[in-house]
């Protein structure tokens, strides 16, 4: 046997889950190479941080059964190309994705090398394949994942877990057999070969306005909490029936409502009279939740279909085949892709595809005349090359055959109250409730609601635009301005939104009085004379609210230049690492982005010289310069170039670091 490698792995969430696993097989296919591997985490290895098995079974993932994966499954591994070099799993993991590991131990609860508390395999036994795990029970799967590959992997690699917060990476010493040391915090320095960040969520620096409310609380003494990782948060410390302030209504609001509601001994049941509807039964212990963001409303709920794309929708202008296409061209003519001109224009031409098809096909009376000739019409426009006539003729066509309010406008379904004003809080309110009904009902409807098609399709094309703006895919600006502040702050809140369930009990929830609504656009500040927190809404006229305690309903920012984890802090002060250099068209110096600056995969990561180090690499949230939806897991039986992505990444870097492909 050679050498034997030495690799740090800082991180051992699912990022560093993956590394590992991708180790363990390259270790069962080379049985001659020795790997030692040491995983620092002060959190479990497996699920890290934000999946860890100790926090309320109320937090939902956002995802079903069905869609993730810590490992490659046998439907992935057949889009390998022949000779790549990407060594199946050991079988200890063969083909165990989240919803094969699910249906396997709701089967033999003794399958699990973890153990499974009576709760676990309640949870188990009721969950189906297009259920919404507990994010416990998803970190329960990546512990099992972890402790199924230390007693299943070939002896040749050996792991050691630490745990402890890694607070240093620097150079080794000139006579060291190793290239790199990392202190931890307890003061004990590992040797490495290499060193894999898979850092996952990092607390970060609070904006100006988030401090001078926590100074003002502190002031005041009363109660803030900032953002924060939902599993982190002391939710016992907000008092009951108190007037309390959230402000947003992203993934995390969902969180907050289900600590303060159902995990204070509320219950939701089903409305006997009104299907679809839940009622809530509340426990006494609420406070008196009021909630506004800029949009006004919630994510969208996503649709209830028993697979992650909707079979009916046919994406036919944003594709595969077209973005290899564009990318080719290109990287001939020596320019870079703008977005919002190349790719974004065929995404909106599938949307509007997909949502008159259905429109058609399920409520043809709403078109005047010959409803299937309108359609035909429709597909003569989207031939359209030109990206202003297309839109334009679209506009004429939907205006003068589609009743108005059915006309889809993806841009003001974010906003759906955009410029109405209202007199009372209690009439935002009704329309607010009024808007969760209908997004309930249209998810129900599944395939049959063209609304849910339209989003489905902008799912669809959301899964290849990651696909084609990773590596440089595109120019700079086009990154920060047109992915980045339009179109993801569209699609997130139409795509990304939360299971069904959750809009059905906000539903319920503000009938029951417990959720008050302020409005969009809101300012949230200090009132110096009341001492008190105070919120209002330019859009609802009606009094400002006042409360002693507010919440900030999301996560940490995922910034490496306001984060405030000390290894990174250090990265930047020792020279081994710069945020991402983004060149603007309109700017004489490039703007640093919220990722670190790194090569192309395996993503090594870049000083401010410009030079690659050249065994430290970077996956998952810190890539968010170099890669779109980083936080996304990889897809079970997905094509590995596209929705296993971050395993294929996981295998570049430990091919790189033990020496190259086979």
């Amino acid at each position: 046997m050679g050498r034997t490698q030495h690799i740090v792995i800082i991180g051992g969430g699912p990022r560093g889950l993956s590394v590992l696993e991708r180790l363990a097989a390259h270790a069962a296919a080379e049985p001659g190479r020795g790997v030692d591997a040491h995983v620092v985490d002060p959190f479990p290895p497996g699920p890290g941080h934000v999946w860890r098995t100790d926090q309320s079974r109320h937090f939902l993932m956002n995802t079903p059964s069905f869609f993730p994966t810590a490992v490659p499954t046998d439907a992935t591994l057949a889009t390998v190309p022949a000779g790549s070099g990407f060594p199946p799993p050991i079988p200890a993991l063969r083909d165990l994705s989240f919803d094969r590991w699910r249906a396997e131990v709701a089967a033999d609860p003794a399958s699990s090398l973890v153990g499974l508390s009576d709760e676990d395999r309640e949870e188990l036994g009721a969950l189906t394949g297009s259920g919404f795990p507990s994010r416990k029970i998803y970190g329960t799967y990546l512990s099992d994942v972890y402790v199924r590959l230390r007693t299943g992997a070939p002896a040749s690699l050996n792991v050691t877990y630490h745990p402890q917060e890694a607070i240093r990476v620097s150079p080794a010493e000139e006579e060291s057999s190793r290239r790199y040391h990392v202190e931890l915090g307890d003061g004990v320095v590992l040797s490495a070969d290499a060193v894999v960040l898979a850092l996952g969520h990092t607390d970060a620096t609070l904006h100006d306005d988030q401090r001078d409310l926590m100074e003002f609380a502190a002031a005041w003494n009363l109660g803030y909490w900032p953002p924060a990782v939902p599993a982190d948060v002391h939710w016992d410390d907000l008092p009951a029936g108190r007037r309390l302030l959230v402000r947003g209504m992203g993934l995390n609001f969902h969180d907050v409502l289900a600590r303060l509601t159902e995990g204070r001994g509320g219950s939701f049941e089903a409305d006997a009279e009104r299907p679809h509807r839940v009622v809530y039964r509340p426990s006494g212990r609420e406070p008196e939740i009021w909630v506004a963001s800029r949009r006004g409303t919630p994510y969208r709920a996503k649709a209830v279909l028993d697979s992650y794309y909707p079979p009916s929708v046919e994406n036919r202008f944003f594709t595969r085949e077209l973005v290899d296409r564009i990318r080719s061209r290109a990287e001939e003519e020596g320019r870079a892709i703008d977005f919002e001109t190349e790719y974004w224009p065929l995404m909106r031409r599938d949307a509007q595809w997909n949502y008159y098809k259905t429109l058609v096909r399920v409520t043809p009376e709403v078109v005047s005349g010959d409803a299937r000739q309108f359609l035909r019409e429709v597909d003569a426009v989207m031939q359209d090359t030109d990206h202003v006539s297309w839109w334009t003729r679209l506009e004429r066509l939907t205006t003068e055959r589609v009743e108005p309010q059915l006309i889809l406008r993806p841009e003001r379904l974010t906003r759906p109250f955009g410029g109405q004003s209202f007199q009372s809080h209690e009439e935002y309110a009704a329309a607010v409730v009024h808007l969760l009904d209908r997004d309930v009902e249209a998810s129900f409807a599944g395939e049959d609601s063209p609304l849910k098609m339209a989003i489905g399709s902008l799912n669809q094309g959301r899964a290849l635009a990651k696909y084609a703006v990773q590596d440089h895919g595109v120019s700079g600006e086009s990154w920060m301005r047109g992915l980045e502040r339009t179109f993801a702050s569209l699609v997130d809140g139409l795509a990304s939104g939360p299971p069904v369930l959750r809009i059905q009990q906000m539903a319920a929830l503000a009938r029951a009085g417990v959720l008050r609504f302020l409005g969009p656009d809101p300012v949230f500040g200090p009132d110096e004379t009341e001492g008190t927190f105070v919120a209002s809404s330019p859009w609802v006229r009606d009094e400002p609210v006042h409360a002693d305690s507010l919440v900030e309903a999301l996560a940490p920012a995922n910034d490496v230049r306001i984060s405030t984890s000390p290894l990174i802090r250090r990265l930047f002060e020792d020279g081994y690492a710069r945020p991402w250099q983004l060149s603007l068209g309109d700017s004489a110096a490039p703007a640093p982005g919220r990722g670190f600056e790194v090569t192309e995969s395996p993503y090594r990561l870049i000083g401010p010289t410009g030079e690659a180090a050249r065994h430290v690499y970077v996956l998952g949230l810190q890539l968010s310069s170099a890669q779109w939806g980083t936080a996304i897991a990889a897809q079970a039986d997905a094509d590995l170039r596209y929705g296993a992505q971050t395993l294929l990444n996981a295998d570049d870097v430990v091919a790189d670091v033990l020496g190259g492909r086979a």
